[in-house]
Order: C-alpha cells, then sequence, then structure tokens
C-alpha cells in the first residue's frame, strides 16, 4: 500500500496506544467510516410503570427495604437488597452483600435528567451504604457501579445502580492502587483530554480510552473512598456527574453506558477515587476477546472537543 493508498483508508490514523493501567488500546480512527445498519434514536421504555418492579406503588414487589430518602413524604431513593444476588450473607464461598439502589420514582428519566438535588441524594445514599458495609469486619471492598441500557447488561428498564460487598479485593482493584498518582495526575498531564471542571473536580477522556467517549471524573484534592467526602465535594462531584452524563447523552442519543465509583479496598487510605463512565456505542467482538487488545473509532482529544461542544451549547 502506498503512502497515498494508506492516507485515503485512515490507515495512518492507526496508533497503539497503553491506557493509564498499561492496558493496550488500537487507536484506528478511520473505522468510525465504517457502513452501520441504521442510525441510533432515542427508544422509550418497552414496560409501563404500573408492571415495573422499582415504580411507585409497586414496593411490594421488591424484597424489603433496606433505606430510603424521602422529600415531602414521598421517596426519592430506595435501597433494597438485590432478588438475585451474586454475594450473600448466608452464602459459604460467595460471603458479601447484593444491593439495588433505585435513584429516582421517575420510570421514564436517566441519570443526567435528574437534577442537581436528586443527584446529591443519590450519591448520598452510596455514602451510607459503602458506610455500612464498612461496618462488617469480614468485607475488604466495595464496588458500586450502574448499567444504563440493556446493551450495558441492565436486566430492567427503570434507572438503578447496584453495590456489591465482598470479602476480597478484586486484583483489578489492587492494580489501580499502585497507580494512585498517575491517575490523580491525569487532568494536568493529559489537559487537552479535559471537556469539563469545577471547584473539585475534572471531566476527561482518557489517553488509551477502551470505549468511544469513555470519561473518567478525577478530584483535583486526595480522596480514597467517596464515602471519604464532604458535603461540598458531594455537590462538586453530582454537579460533574450530571454535566458529563449531559454531554454524552447528548452526543450518543441515550446510549447504554456503564457507571463504575472507584473507592479503595476497605480501611485503605492509598487509593485514587474517582468515577469512570464507558459508553456501550461498540460491543467488544472477537479481536477484543482474543488479544485483550480494546479496539477505539475515536482520539480522546476529539471526543473531548464533541463533548464540550455540548456543554458549551447548553451554557449559551
Amino acid at each position: 500500500m502506498t503512502m497515498a493508498e494508506k492516507e485515503k483508508s485512515g490507515a495512518m490514523d492507526n496508533k497503539m496506544l497503553k491506557d493509564v493501567l498499561g492496558r493496550q488500546v488500537v487507536q484506528t480512527v478511520a473505522r468510525s467510516k465504517r457502513p452501520h445498519d441504521s442510525p441510533h434514536a432515542r427508544t422509550g421504555k418497552v414496560v409501563p410503570p404500573e408492571k415495573c418492579f422499582f415504580c411507585p406503588g409497586n414496593e411490594h414487589m421488591t424484597p424489603p427495604e433496606i433505606s430510603r430518602i424521602e422529600h415531602e413524604g414521598k421517596w426519592v431513593i430506595r435501597c433494597f437488597p438485590n432478588k438475585f444476588p451474586a454475594f450473600s450473607p448466608d452464602s459459604k464461598k460467595a460471603y458479601g452483600r447484593h444491593e439495588v439502589i433505585v435513584e429516582t420514582p421517575d420510570h421514564a428519566k436517566t441519570l443526567s435528567e435528574l437534577s442537581l438535588d436528586n443527584l446529591c441524594d443519590y450519591l448520598a445514599m452510596i455514602r451510607a451504604r459503602i458506610e455500612d458495609a464498612k461496618k462488617d469486619p469480614r468485607l475488604a471492598y466495595t464496588c458500586v457501579f450502574k448499567n444504563e441500557g440493556k446493551d450495558a447488561g441492565a436486566s430492567l428498564e427503570h434507572s438503578h445502580t447496584q453495590l456489591v460487598a465482598m470479602d476480597f479485593v478484586p486484583k483489578y482493584i489492587t492494580q489501580i492502587g499502585k497507580k494512585s498518582a498517575a491517575i490523580l495526575a491525569m487532568p494536568q498531564k493529559q489537559a487537552k483530554n479535559v471537556f469539563y471542571k469545577n471547584e473539585g473536580f475534572a471531566a476527561l477522556c482518557p489517553k488509551g480510552s477502551r470505549f468511544l467517549h469513555e470519561m473518567w471524573i478525577i478530584p483535583n484534592f486526595s480522596a480514597h473512598s467517596l464515602d471519604a467526602l464532604d458535603g461540598n465535594q458531594m455537590r462538586l462531584l453530582a454537579s460533574a456527574l450530571k454535566s458529563s452524563l449531559f454531554a454524552l447523552d447528548a452526543a450518543t442519543g441515550y446510549r447504554a453506558y456503564n457507571i463504575v465509583f472507584h473507592s479503595s479496598p476497605h480501611n485503605q487510605a492509598d487509593f485514587p477515587f474517582h468515577v469512570q463512565i464507558l459508553p456501550r456505542i461498540a460491543n467488544w467482538a472477537g479481536f477484543e476477546f482474543g488479544t485483550e487488545i480494546a479496539m477505539s473509532s475515536a482520539a480522546p482529544r476529539d471526543s473531548a472537543k464533541l463533548l464540550s461542544g455540548f456543554l458549551a451549547e447548553k451554557q449559551g
């Protein structure tokens, strides 16, 4: 292939990269030009509210509540055990907890459409459940994650988050802990990939992104866990989360994504608390599973420009 042919095909744009954890990514911008069957449009909820397990009036359809936050006598956040737990107090080989947090009574809304106050309540519930898990001396780590949309693994449409506490620390979390300084330095070292900032947090599309429009929200202060944040820091995180998800939903048409709140193992203070938002626009396929190398069809800097453009339009 000649140089001209390479430029025409887009092969000149291909790069082998590594993310901050050393995971390999092949950045192949030309693949974004591949034909697709049809454009994506936002889809409505299939299950009506009256049949939804998580809607008001159907509280009897879930396990008994662990906790709730109310306003004017009505719940705005509910937490209860997962009806089909991966970890449970009764298990001898998978001891732990598996809880569900329903962040809104509104069946139609997604996280980006909630008010800032609602998001603050949501984060407060997560913090309270992490604090409660730490009271059990057998539990070593709590994973908090959200699957938004079927392509991200959500089995129910109504917006919800899950918390899994376990009696061991996953190897992946140990690897993250070893990269504390590097992760906290990302907003400074990758400044051109930052698309949002406030007084406490920066949101960026990291170098070596494994997913199209992948986002990390990183504090500009030392924090090892979400439950270590004070009230003002929690509100700043809520604002960063709302802005990031607004930009993502605007850019993708409300496509599926995963959120992971990366907090430290219990009783560990040296860890880089951060939030990862992983859009599921393109599915991993044979190459990824066969090589453990991710393919990305956009440069993080270009994603950051796109996302910051949507935020600028909103502010304008």
